[in-house]
């Protein structure tokens, strides 16, 4: 790739007709980071574009790439996925990027910058993440700073105008918006999610227990025992209350049902042989009877109204209805078998 720069007004106008909006160049990483840190930020935004919005990648030489992007991408987007290719999440390189556009959003910049032709690129010395810079045809640097603040810099870069025959290219890998690959990937992601939250909160749970029984039997300590159990009583059942999403799935909710019944089992166990502490084992109860609540009382919500039913906060009507049951009702059943008892 060759470049020319800006002296001269015959050179200034060969340069303007060569310029091409939207244009992005890359020096080092692979061609594969490059790719993956392209389509990350397409699916982080991927509400935002538009439908088929398309991107060229051109491997132009070793560690040398150019990205062609949509028309459509306005000044603000692009100032984002230049920030975001010079700083993608999971992903280690180091590039040198500069993208090339029109300055078209008053928003975006000001009008002392409106019209005029910009290179936009990342410092390799930046750590604050969230600006990009760019110099004008005028040869004048800014900041633009996400929160909307422009501000003239001192800094001095040239302004210039990559000279570039897409036709003695390779052919480009063309990367657009496909909404169900999309959804796909998230779905993916969200399992993964989901997964490492679950872990996490059992092993929570699992050191909670230890504490709770080294406490309570091998170094008894009344006031450990006491706040451990109690935090235990109430831990799980608010786990799965809250975390009702991870309950809509078989195997999870398998998982939960699992533990519910061993935590119930531990409750017993504690409150046959351990004295130093009096509470009632009912209170382990919750959680078990929580779940065979939740699963048929959920399986009726949907059949009747066919859909999911809402515990955020912003749910109304049979969703209140459907959050208060699942409290009222397990809190009642162990009510009536304590009684009963």
């Amino acid at each position: 790739m060759q470049s020319c720069g800006s002296v001269g007004s015959l050179e200034k106008n060969k340069t303007t007709k060569m310029f091409k909006d939207n244009l992005i160049k890359i020096k080092g990483g692979s061609y594969d980071d490059i790719k993956k840190a392209l389509k990350q930020w397409i699916m982080l935004y991927s509400n935002e574009l538009g439908n088929n919005i398309k991107f060229e990648l051109y491997k132009i030489e070793q560690e040398s790439y150019m990205i062609v992007a949509d028309k459509r991408l306005n000044n603000e987007k692009f100032n984002y996925l230049i920030n975001y290719l010079r700083h993608p999440e999971e992903i280690e390189y180091k590039i040198d990027i500069e993208g090339y556009t029109t300055a078209r959003e008053e928003k975006t910049y000001s009008k002392r910058l409106l019209n005029k032709k910009i290179i936009v690129y990342v410092p390799n010395n930046d750590k604050e993440y969230d600006n990009v810079f760019v110099t004008t045809e005028d040869s004048e640097t800014y900041k633009i700073d996400f929160s909307g603040k422009v501000t003239l810099q001192n800094e001095s870069k040239t302004f210039f105008t990559p000279d570039f025959d897409t036709t003695l290219l390779q052919r480009p890998e063309r990367i657009s918006l496909n909404k169900q690959e999309i959804a796909e990937i998230e779905k993916e992601k969200s399992k993964n999610r989901l997964k490492k939250k679950f872990r996490f909160i059992l092993s929570l749970i699992v050191t909670l227990i230890f504490i709770n029984y080294l406490s309570l039997v091998i170094i008894p300590q009344k006031e450990i025992g006491s706040i451990t159990t109690f935090t235990l009583i109430f831990s799980v059942g608010v786990w799965f209350h809250s975390d009702y999403k991870m309950l809509r799935i078989d195997k999870y909710f398998l998982y939960c049902f699992i533990i519910a019944i061993a935590d119930l089992l531990y409750g017993i166990m504690i409150n046959k042989y351990v004295t130093l502490i009096d509470f009632s084992f009912y209170y382990f109860c919750f959680p078990i009877i929580f779940l065979i609540i939740q699963k048929p009382l959920r399986l009726y919500f949907i059949r009747k109204l066919d859909r999911e039913p809402i515990v955020e906060k912003e749910s109304s009507g049979w969703d209140v209805v459907y959050n208060i049951s699942l409290i009222i009702l397990p809190v009642g059943i162990i009510l009536a078998i304590a009684n009963f008892m």
